[in-house]
């Protein structure tokens, strides 16, 4: 019987050190996890305001060459009239569609 006991003892290790490398990796599992999941929070903050920095810099880039001297300066000017124009006719257009 001493012999049983003795392997049941060596097999009892076994499965300790077994759930003791399960356990660490584990924990490096986890670890990595969580570096993962912290570096993905950090990039969403850098990248949420350099798509602001962009979307701004679009914006008066549009401003400045629209208010320009040159074919996108005539040619937002012109889209702009008509705009107003369209505006302001479609309403008596409409009443005279349904009037007559």
């Amino acid at each position: 019987m001493p012999h049983v006991e003795g392997s049941a003892y060596k097999v009892m290790d076994q499965v300790n050190m077994e759930n003791s490398d399960a356990q660490q990796s584990e924990a490096e599992r986890q670890q990595a996890v969580y570096e993962t999941a912290m570096a993905s929070i950090a990039e969403k903050h850098r990248v949420a305001p350099a798509a602001g920095h962009v979307v701004m810099a679009s914006f008066m880039g549009y401003g400045e060459s629209a208010l320009g001297n040159g074919i996108f300066g005539k040619v937002s000017h012109g889209a702009k009239l008509f705009c107003i124009l369209f505006a302001m006719l479609v309403p008596s257009l409409l009443i005279w569609q349904v009037m007559l």
